[in-house]
């Protein structure tokens, strides 16, 4: 196996998940609709200066648009793993490259709530009994990969198999919630109805079956028949290369490592659109790079971490629409549990509780989101976020996150720990070394908030050494001594269903293994592993808050994890197109880029 022989048993891909605790299922056509098209906030009108963009979440700027033209949309990371369902791949880069490429059953809109189904590749998706749970598929008799094969049944059943943990413990999913609960996966009707029956009822049934494969074309990378022939094409055969397939509206022509992935119309593309020509997604790392290339024409489309300074350069463009907004996106700091240092042994648990409590969120929040978004507080839950049902504050209440230097003392001398503000000793006399705090490269934002944990902890007595990476991915899940960390920042990606895409993050490794999943940290505790599958299986809603909410509660304690904000987000395009909006979702603003174009003469 690769990436050191770590072997992913359960965890997060952030495409699939348990139970909706409020979803709103309904027909999603990719045809551009005809009203929504937003309004300007105060502040913009005929300054010539940005716009920013109000309106309806699900269809703001939709407005008429032009067949041709070409545009290019910023990644602030490259793509180092083109199977957005593995541990490596599960990254907003890698989901957004395949986007176009890589068809899915349902679509999550911006609204925030709301699951579509797709029907440009559907007809249809039905439970037809619940007991057993059985959803019926009926797949567009057009829908076809781009060298004329059909979509079919084999294509779900691949996706299942790859992902179940039963048919492939040696494939690299991020997450087996959903699959794992299915009993079987049937084709008919020539492979365009598929029937799936669940071994246990699972509500979020409509999160399955996202980022589908070409099972023909995984068939070339080994026999898909034998769990070997499955790990091949999964961990290496989708993963390793820019898929020569597609069935999206756009294919990928060429992939230039760390400059561009570039994609052109999909001759056997069976939807509406798309209306561009060309669709280029343009490397930059430098988040200071982007509003200059939106300025300079560049590129039509940036969606940077929010920063003051950014926000006040682009706001001087003309030309420019954007919109600011809530979204699932969480900031958090990760520790590594495979430090000996920081590991779930009593010391450890000390150290990190003292790290917790020494941090200030807020002053955090005031240095960095919040001088955009003044009201942003504090995220104090692993789960829900605060417009959520559900949310309470499970973090901030064990003290953690307000910055108490002295109860952060107390708890070391309490625990043996000696040279406290000068070189932290261990009780076991050791000298607690430097901690390597990772964030990536060229984030600025996430570079300052390393700073401010360095600042925070140093009267601890502790030493943070601050590295960039430049594959987040590979550092995740510690793939060599290059790409690892004690201590890590970025931002998880939550839902509507916060069973279906946080639960994985938490449930127990294997013994023997640094990672598992999306569970990078190697967390285990049993009476949390209990909660989290109960709130995956349960279909009693105010159940599954109360088990997620015990788990909180028992994962904040732990002290491992340390959510910061929830992420405003921030998107800016070129005001000469239409059909771009924010979606502060997995999938992000491409969820409709095949609605994309210039907009129409007079419009």
């Amino acid at each position: 196996m690769r990436n050191g022989g770590k072997r992913p048993a359960t965890g997060l891909h952030m495409v699939v998940g348990a139970l909706a605790l409020s979803l709103a299922v309904s027909a999603c056509s990719g045809a551009t609709g005809g009203s929504g098209s937003g309004t300007e906030a105060a502040g913009g009108g005929d300054t010539g200066a940005a716009k920013q963009i109000q309106g309806d979440a699900n269809t703001v700027n939709n407005a008429p648009v032009k067949a041709g033209g070409s545009l290019s949309f910023v990644l602030e990371k490259n793509v180092d793993s083109w199977n957005p369902l593995t541990s490596l791949g599960s990254t907003v880069e890698s989901m957004t490259a395949v986007s176009a490429v890589m068809p899915s059953v349902y679509i999550p809109q911006p609204d925030m709530q709301t699951m579509k189904l797709n029907t440009d590749l559907m007809l249809s998706a039905t439970q037809t009994s619940t007991s057993p749970q059985i959803i019926v598929y009926k797949i567009n008799p057009k829908a076809v990969w781009s060298d004329k094969t059909p979509i079919s049944a084999d294509d779900f059943s691949y996706v299942w198999k790859t992902s179940n943990a039963k048919d492939c413990p040696t494939c690299e999913v991020s997450s087996t919630t959903g699959y794992d609960q299915i009993k079987s996966v049937t084709g008919s009707d020539g492979g365009k109805t598929v029937t799936v029956v669940f071994e246990k009822p699972f509500a979020a049934w409509q999160t399955l079956f996202s980022f589908l494969f070409p099972s023909h074309i995984a068939a070339t990378y080994g026999d898909i028949t034998t769990t070997a022939g499955l790990a091949t094409s999964f961990n290496e055969g989708f993963a390793d290369k820019p898929p020569t397939w597609s069935g999206g509206p756009f294919t990928i022509e060429r992939f230039e490592p760390n400059q561009a992935v570039v994609l052109a119309k999909n001759a056997a593309w069976y939807g509406s659109g798309p209306n561009l020509d060309q669709l280029i997604f343009r490397i930059i790392t430098d988040t200071t790079q982007t509003v200059p290339a939106l300025q300079n024409h560049e590129v039509q489309v940036i969606k940077p971490a929010p920063q003051v300074d950014l926000l006040d350069q682009l706001k001087q463009l003309q030309g420019v629409d954007y919109q600011v907004g809530p979204s699932y996106f969480w900031e958090h700091f990760g520790l590594n549990l495979n430090n000996p240092f920081l590991g779930q042994n009593p010391a450890g648990d000390a150290l990190r509780q003292a790290m917790f409590i020494a941090v200030d969120t807020q002053g955090i929040i005031d240095r960095t989101v919040g001088q955009i978004a003044p009201d942003t507080k504090p995220l104090n839950n692993h789960f829900f976020m605060p417009q959520q049902q559900g949310y309470q504050d499970n973090v901030g209440a064990l003290g953690f996150g307000k910055g108490d230097v002295a109860k952060a003392t107390q708890i070391l001398q309490a625990a043996g720990y000696t040279g406290i503000g000068t070189k932290l000793v261990a009780p076991d006399g050791k000298a607690v070394p430097e901690l390597r705090f990772v964030y990536t490269a060229g984030n600025q934002l996430r570079q300052t908030e390393g700073t401010l944990f360095a600042q925070y902890v140093k009267p601890l007595g502790i030493t943070i050494k601050i590295e960039p990476t430049d594959n987040l991915g590979a550092s995740q899940i510690h793939q060599d001594s290059r790409y690892d960390y004690d201590i890590i920042v970025f931002a998880w990606v939550g839902s509507a269903f916060p069973a279906a895409i946080s639960a994985p993050l938490y449930l127990s490794c294997p013994e023997g293994v640094t990672y598992c999943g999306s569970n990078h940290n190697n967390y285990r505790n049993a009476d949390v592993d209990k909660w989290l599958k109960d709130s995956v299986t349960n279909l009693d809603p105010a159940a599954v808050t109360t088990a997620l909410n015990n788990a909180d509660k028992q994962i904040s304690a732990d002290a491992f994890s340390l959510p910061i904000y929830q992420r405003p987000s921030l998107l800016a395009y070129d005001s000469k197109y239409g059909g771009i909006r924010s979606n502060a979702n997995y999938i992000g603003p491409t969820y409709n880029v095949a609605e994309w174009g210039l907009l129409a003469s007079g419009s």
